[in-house]
């Protein structure tokens, strides 16, 4: 069966790449809709994987609304969070000011943006499918020695499910897929199941998903 995922995968890629042309604006909508269902609560994933780390310099990729940007901004970490969404941006911005908390939110997309070198001590990136695995090397490059990379997402399995975020973006991780990107990591946790899903319209909001928490030696 995984073998026509991934076949169903790289056929549904080119699509996907011509009717995407506007990711910005497409994610606007997402984030402006009053009745969409966007998570508001900071990641079970990053409460439990940061709980005892030092505060330091955090990048939030595909930021959103703010949700793990604010919660480590509000626990003393130096937060950026990047969105290629304007509208998310704005929302965090809001949020941040109104709890006065200290949030560099910038809005670009972080495929085009210098991310320097050993630059932060943690990077998180929640369902922002193939995002870390286009930019791997460039992630691994900005994190700091002893650095963590958090990441969720769905598996691609989803998609076969009749599955999708609510963005309806990419289906998602093929098998080990990030074990490969960031092989270099040492890999502290590592999941693939069924179970609950942050960003998912599936029955119960349980979708196959992908976690990984990685660290940098």
């Amino acid at each position: 069966m995984r073998f026509f995922l991934a076949l169903l995968l790289l056929l549904t890629l080119p699509l996907a790449a011509q009717t995407i042309k506007n990711p910005g604006a497409r994610w606007d909508q997402v984030y402006l809709n009053p009745d969409g269902k966007v998570p508001v609560n900071p990641s079970t994933l990053v409460l439990e994987s940061t709980a005892n780390l030092k505060a330091g310099a955090a990048l939030d990729v595909g930021m959103g609304n703010g949700r793990n940007a604010i919660y480590l901004a509000r626990k003393g970490w130096k937060v950026t969070g990047v969105d290629i969404s304007q509208a998310a941006v704005k929302q965090a911005q809001a949020e941040a000011a109104k709890l006065k908390v200290e949030l560099d939110a910038r809005p670009g997309d972080i495929e085009r943006m210098d991310l320097g070198h050993e630059k932060y001590d943690l990077i998180i990136c929640m369902y922002i499918h193939m995002v870390p695995i286009r930019n791997a090397r460039k992630f691994i490059e900005a994190l700091k020695p002893g650095g963590t990379l958090i990441v969720e997402g769905h598996h691609a399995e989803a998609q076969a499910l009749g599955l999708r975020p609510v963005s309806g973006g990419p289906p998602g991780y093929m098998d080990n897929q990030l074990l490969r990107a960031f092989e270099r990591l040492r890999i502290i946790r590592y999941e693939d199941r069924t179970t609950q899903a942050e960003w998912s319209n599936g029955p119960e909001g349980r979708a196959p998903i992908v976690r990984m928490v990685a660290r940098k030696q």
